[in-house]
């Protein structure tokens, strides 16, 4: 049994995945608060905790998706904002050594969450095409599949589409620059810009699909600000197909597609769901593409 993490800013998720035969078996998702309010030792604990809820004699290792830039090759962070404070050189894998004897790899999560769509999910019809995938959650992340692989350089910046630049001198983002696409399609900046208006809530896509006129200038706007982002994608990044996941896209629900089509790209919604980076962390692991 691998025990399988995906940590974000918000929450750390958690299921154990066993081989059998030539399919895997995924167990329960479980999540636990990753209390990035109380710094590094609040959110090494809450990892700690989530590995520790389903640690046995059985455990083969560990395998981790995390927000912030990974060296794969030594599972330490290299970068993280704010979302994830004091997280800058943390050793995933020293760590799970050293905690539980265990060994570990770790991967970025968006990075994570495309490997899992195409090795387990929507991109598995998209094997022979140049894939990019924006999760749209807490932030937005960003992965680019090419050539039977996981592409993230110099030349796309990793692969950090989140931010890049949609809007010159826009709002601040968490990394210190301004008018990132973070800043304007992640869910915590759709929820701040429909507050603003006094739409917030969790109907605001059903209310746009039922003709409601706030609602609709409102979903207008993030669809122009979702074409634009792709365009800027497509610059560094040129794509086939694009797969939208995260829990914009859950919230998005039915009305996904008249919300992403007719923007001039082939969009797909991620089948996985909030499972998708768990799934990629085990690939990664396990070294399937």
């Amino acid at each position: 049994m691998t025990i399988c993490i995906d940590m974000g800013a918000t929450e750390i998720k958690v299921a154990p995945i066993m081989e059998k035969g030539n399919e895997i078996v995924v167990g329960e998702v479980a999540r636990f608060p990753t209390n990035a309010s109380l710094g590094k030792e609040g959110i090494v604990k809450a990892l700690r905790d989530a590995i520790a809820s389903l640690y046995d004699k059985n455990t083969e290792g560990v395998a981790i998706a995390s927000a912030g830039d990974i060296d794969t090759d030594t599972s330490v962070i290299t970068y993280a904002t704010e979302n994830l404070p004091g997280m800058i050189g943390f050793d995933f894998s020293e760590f799970c050594n050293r905690e539980f004897g265990l060994s570990a790899k770790a991967i970025n999560d968006a990075h994570a969450a495309l490997l899992g769509e195409m090795v387990y999910g929507i991109g598995r019809n998209y094997q022979d095409k140049r894939v990019v995938m924006l999760s749209l959650g807490s932030g937005v992340g960003g992965g680019y599949y090419a050539d039977g692989e996981i592409v993230a350089n110099e030349e796309n910046d990793f692969g950090r589409f989140g931010h890049i630049c949609l809007v010159e001198n826009g709002v601040e983002c968490t990394c210190g620059k301004k008018g990132c696409i973070e800043m304007y399609l992640s869910g915590r900046a759709i929820h701040r810009n429909a507050a603003a208006i006094g739409i917030d809530g969790p109907d605001i896509f059903e209310k746009y699909a039922l003709g409601e006129e706030k609602h609709i200038t409102f979903v207008e706007k993030l669809r122009a600000d979702l074409k634009l982002s792709l365009s800027k994608v497509m610059a560094v990044s040129p794509f086939d197909v694009c797969i939208i996941g995260g829990g914009v896209a859950d919230w998005m629900g039915a009305h996904f597609g008249s919300i992403t089509g007719a923007l001039g790209y082939e969009i797909v919604r991620a089948e996985l769901g909030n499972s998708a980076g768990v799934y990629g962390a085990y690939a990664h692991y396990s070294k399937r593409s």
